[in-house]
């Protein structure tokens, strides 16, 4: 019988590909960049066609890699994204481009909707802030500004629904872990909100079904199987949101354990027995890949977003070395960062590229350097922007500890992962020990223990948590560094503070928006 189980994750810069034993040892894996794309300044969408063809790609790389036959394939496990959407016809097959979780467009539905609903009342029922990362606020943007495709779509599709029908499946469900940042989901009830439908005049038969991670919703079709490599009939099962699935691949399945991931965006994820709001409304509450249990979560919305752009915009010098090299031009700037002095030299980086997420959620924030002097070098800024990262996740664990939330250990996840630099710097930043798993792509894990229980290899992910994960390396945090960053921590909250409160991150906002106006 067939016992291998394959992971599909499926994020906002690129697809990722794992192929695993059920006793957690990674065969292969592969990937492959696809990006984003951004036609005006608080647009962020991304090629439907394009993702699908890197899926094929990484497909076929991973079953070469590990030198294994499709049929030896148990199931798959696809992961992907939340809140990225896109409309779909009677057919499932999209009407537009995917609009993406970093996407702003929506502000002004924002608003509208505090003034219908209120911010309290929309984040008690959705366990969300009311501010455009879901996708609801730009399904009404659609329903406004382009009527005509609003009234031909029939669903609202998820990045995994979309994707799944491309597998084979036919109308598949939304996994609820990945549903609850369509926007519309009652938390505590586990299902479409009646009540939001209702204000927001949204109609029920426009959402997808819905149902739990781990449960098998098709079949690989012929054509599919064709364009992948992979074996007709493989069974399709859902694998939850990212946040959620990287959790569960971190071993995050019972009370006091806390997962912390730096992808694209990344967050920190703390395991819920039952529901829990944040008294102010910083971090969110929403179902896990656990069927049953919930989950507390902080979202940063540019964290490895951030590191890109750097190596885009300004590590040409790096990047040519990493080609000549045969290396990875981030293993080089993390060197770079290295050889700066800890606290980067008073240097600052605020890494809201894409607005602030948590604790603060406020979109009109900005990235920001601050700090320069004569003597500064692209080593400091290097370092000041990991710091930068590591501060914004820092004030997500102080809001949970403030509600009491125990946290003994964080389990770091994605490409932060790999670099023990980074790791030892975010143990120093939260004064508590990081701990690395022996699978470092948690969202990867954590999908094929879904694939697992879908096909009744584990007979629950608990059981599949048991079988894969295992820690590996524990980073405790250095007590001077440590108290270097308290006092660069209060700096650093004082300097968004007071950017916020004075207006310069609306004006800047504003700017950019009649800047555009006037293009």
């Amino acid at each position: 019988m067939p016992e291998l189980l394959c992971a599909f994750d499926l994020g906002t810069n690129g697809v990722k590909a794992g192929l695993f034993t059920p006793e957690g040892q990674l065969l292969g894996q592969a990937y492959e960049e696809y990006g984003v794309e951004t036609p005006k300044s608080d647009w962020v969408e991304q090629s439907i066609e394009r993702m699908w063809q890197a899926q094929c790609n990484v497909t076929r790389a991973l079953l070469a890699a590990a030198g294994v036959r499709p049929q030896e394939i148990a199931a798959l496990g696809v992961s992907s994204q939340r809140a990225t959407f896109a409309p779909l016809d009677a057919a499932g097959k999209p009407l537009s481009p995917f609009i993406g979780w970093q996407d702003h467009r929506s502000l002004a539905e924002c608003e509208w909707m505090a003034h219908k609903l209120g911010a309290p009342r929309y984040y008690q029922i959705a366990g969300l802030p009311l501010e455009p990362t879901a996708a609801v606020s730009k399904i009404l943007w659609i329903k406004r500004h382009n009527p005509e495709l609003y009234d031909r779509t029939a669903t609202f599709g998820s990045t995994q629904n979309v994707h799944l029908v491309q597998l084979g499946a036919e109308n598949p469900p939304c996994d609820l872990a990945d549903a609850g940042y369509m926007g519309l989901l009652d938390v505590d009830r586990l299902a479409w909100s009646e009540e939001l439908l209702a204000v927001l005049d949204l109609p029920y038969e426009k959402l997808p079904k819905l149902a739990p991670s781990g449960e098998q919703v098709g079949t690989l079709s012929a054509a599919a199987a064709e364009a992948t490599g992979l074996a007709v009939g493989t069974p399709l099962v859902l694998a939850g949101g990212d946040l959620q699935v990287a959790g569960l691949g971190m071993g995050v399945a019972e009370p006091g354990t806390v997962s912390l991931g730096i992808g694209t965006g990344g967050g920190v994820l703390i395991y819920l027995e039952r529901p829990l709001r944040h008294p102010e409304m910083g971090l969110n509450c929403q179902p896990h890949a656990v069927p049953g249990a919930w989950e507390m979560e902080g979202i940063c919305l540019a964290s490895g977003a951030s590191y890109k752009w750097f190596r885009d915009a300004l590590g040409e010098m790096e990047r040519q070395k990493a080609a000549e090299r045969n290396c990875d031009a981030y293993d080089l700037l993390n060197e770079l960062a290295a050889g700066a002095p800890v606290g980067a030299g008073g240097l600052l980086f605020l890494p809201a590229l894409a607005g602030s997420g948590a604790p603060h959620w406020y979109p009109h924030a900005k990235g920001m350097v601050l700090g320069l002097t004569l003597s500064t070098d692209r080593g400091a800024l290097v370092r000041a922007l990991l710091e930068g990262i590591c501060m914004e996740i820092r004030g997500m664990l102080e809001a949970a500890r403030r509600m009491g939330t125990p946290i003994e250990e964080v389990r770091i996840w994605g490409g932060a992962a790999k670099s023990p630099f980074w790791n030892q710097m975010a143990a120093d930043v939260y004064g508590i020990p990081a701990v690395k798993t022996t699978i470092s792509e948690a969202g990867l894990a954590g999908a094929a223990i879904c694939a697992g229980v879908g096909v009744g290899l584990y007979k629950n992910v608990h059981e599949g948590v048991s079988c894969m994960i295992r820690t590996e390396e524990c980073y405790e945090p250095n007590a001077h560094h440590h108290k270097v960053y308290n006092d660069l921590y209060e700096i650093y909250t004082s300097a968004y503070r007071a950017l916020k409160e004075s207006g310069v991150f609306a004006q800047l906002s504003g700017y950019q928006v009649s800047m555009e106006q006037t293009e």
